[in-house]
């Protein structure tokens, strides 16, 4: 049975303007995300992954960017027809994005609780004090399974470890249980260790508070480890959806077997007497 639909994108039109010299993104981009389900959209670097996860949030510059056509809706609602402040009631409370760099993404000037206290009191009652809301911080860095919470509030993003940023940025998405969870290449710049340790949390977590992920990566290693559905994106356009096993099975566009084929493989040579 087909779970019902989260986000729906329809004809969308994405250009970014500069000097006058206009490069189109999207001519007309259209896709479902479902509730419940980790959707994996993939494809190699440029081909417009990104600034589909960005529109949903609608955090593309402006005015450089601009939506030519289309609709993106969530919750019976276009989010391109919102106001900034109606925005601010969805952005990082019913949808939530976890960026590919975390020290760009936090703040280098303030401690981690501080980040964290302002986030949650932002998206909060207005009657959540700062004691309160470091309570708050301190459990949902413990449920990214992050210890010596107590030492880690007080610390700078640079006093991380790469891990470890990302895990903060993964409690600070949490913070306010959003129904829509957008990974931008979460582990990409973190050893294959590590990078492990974060997609296991990832999944660990959706199950837990029942969120939708759209996860954006390059890696089909990564697809394989953690989407129920995929899609392909090659230079805007998308060119292959089928949930993962189909997709790994029988690939049917030739740019997804280049994909396949670009994976490493590790041979064995047998023994030689």
């Amino acid at each position: 049975m087909t779970q019902p639909t989260l986000v729906e994108i329809r004809q969308l039109g994405v250009r970014f303007t500069k000097r006058d010299r206009h490069t189109t993104v999207f001519e007309s981009l259209s896709l479902d995300i479902r509730e419940g389900e980790i959707l994996c959209l993939v494809g190699e670097s440029g081909s417009g992954k990104s600034v589909a996860a960005k529109s949903i949030m609608q955090l593309l510059p402006q005015p450089a960017a601009e939506y030519t056509q289309g609709q993106i809706r969530f919750g019976g609602r276009d989010l391109l027809t919102l106001s900034e402040k109606e925005m601010e009631a969805i952005r990082g409370k019913r949808i939530a994005m976890i960026f590919q760099d975390a020290l760009s993404a936090l703040n280098p000037v303030y401690t981690i609780g501080t980040q964290m206290i302002d986030l949650i009191r932002l998206h909060a009652p207005s009657r959540t004090g700062r004691k309160q809301a470091l309570a708050q911080a301190k459990d949902l860095l413990k449920q990214v399974e992050i210890r010596n919470v107590d030492e880690v509030v007080k610390q700078y993003p640079f006093q991380l470890s790469g891990g470890m940023r990302q895990r903060v940025m993964i409690a600070m998405a949490l913070s306010s249980r959003p129904e829509l969870l957008l990974a931008d290449e979460p582990t990409t710049a973190l050893d294959v260790t590590v990078q492990a340790q974060i997609l296991r949390l990832i999944l660990k977590l959706k199950r837990e508070y029942g969120m939708t992920v759209l996860f954006i990566t390059h890696d089909l290693g990564v697809v394989h480890e953690v989407a129920d559905r995929v899609i392909v994106m090659r230079s805007g356009e998308l060119v292959e959806e089928s949930d993962k096993a189909e997709l790994f099975r029988n690939p049917k566009h030739p740019y997804t077997r280049q994909l396949l084929g670009s994976m490493p493989r590790i041979y064995f040579e047998e023994a030689r007497p």
